[in-house]
């Protein structure tokens, strides 16, 4: 096994089998495989796909993927990386020569952890009141007043009614050391959607100035727009519209932080 050290990154990596690892920083790889008639496990203009760079080695790939708290899936190719969320529609297989590196705590198999009640010998962290830390890579009891949905293993949620505007919204999230929700991908869109039918409710992004970028806390731009959004309501020469919400359709779609929503969703990782 060779060793290689870049700055504060260890990447250990075995030979280029089905099973090998890859270990870099905190997080640990797996060397897998997709099959598919194009060069790509999913078309890049599928808002499942997160962004791509151009990298010298697949080392700085893995780097860049591990500072992505959404990023399960990376591809080297052509000096290109490419970042994947988990999506289950990849077709992965031991039979194709198409390389893909998976982040193995992203593994979505049953994590047994002690148990706060010591009477209680283990906990599956499939249990809906344990999420699965990133920062610690075991699992965590959730916040009282929120759940983990076995869909997204790796945060915790709670939801409250009551008419509220965005600053309202968020502030109640921040009184209960979280924050607002922040669907990064087109999966998560899709499920809250399905389960607050008919109920619009706030993101975490917002803007202060017309033509500014929607973002992220940790930055990356927001993506999963409906068609012709953001728009600021037709176009208007005043910012009116510098919040964000989740439309019927599972996309989003700009609208007025003073607009009132009869549901806050809360999150916490």
């Amino acid at each position: 096994m060779l060793v290689f050290q870049f700055q504060w990154i260890l990447v250990l990596f075995g030979l280029d089998a089905f099973s090998s690892l890859i270990q870099v920083h905190f997080d640990t790889y797996i060397s897998k495989y997709y099959s598919t008639e194009s060069e790509y496990p999913i078309n890049q203009d599928n808002d499942s796909f997160l962004f791509k760079i151009q990298a010298l080695n697949k080392f700085l790939c893995l780097r860049m993927c591990s500072m992505n708290e959404s990023c399960v899936y990376v591809i080297f190719l052509k000096k290109q990386c490419l970042f994947y969320p988990f999506d289950e529609s990849f077709n992965l297989s031991s039979s194709s020569s198409k390389k893909i590196f998976e982040k193995k705590n992203f593994g979505f198999q049953e994590k047994l952890v002690s148990g706060p009640d010591q009477n209680i010998s283990h906990v599956s962290c499939l249990n809906n009141s344990y999420y699965w830390s990133l920062n610690t890579n075991s699992c965590v009891l959730c916040q009282t007043g929120f759940i983990k949905y076995k869909e997204f293993p790796f945060s915790c949620y709670h939801n409250k009614a009551g008419l509220r505007n965005f600053i309202q919204s968020k502030s109640y999230c921040e009184s209960m050391n979280s924050f607002l929700l922040r669907p990064k991908t087109q999966n998560e869109r899709f499920f809250f959607i399905k389960k607050f039918t008919y109920r619009d409710f706030f993101v975490d992004s917002f803007i202060t100035s017309l033509g500014e970028i929607y973002k992220w806390s940790d930055g990356s731009n927001v993506i999963g727009f409906d068609v012709g959004q953001p728009n600021n309501y037709y176009g208007l020469r005043n910012l009116v519209q510098d919040s964000l919400m989740i439309l019927p359709n599972g996309y989003l779609n700009d609208a007025s932080g003073k607009n009132n929503y009869s549901i806050t969703i809360c999150q916490h990782n």
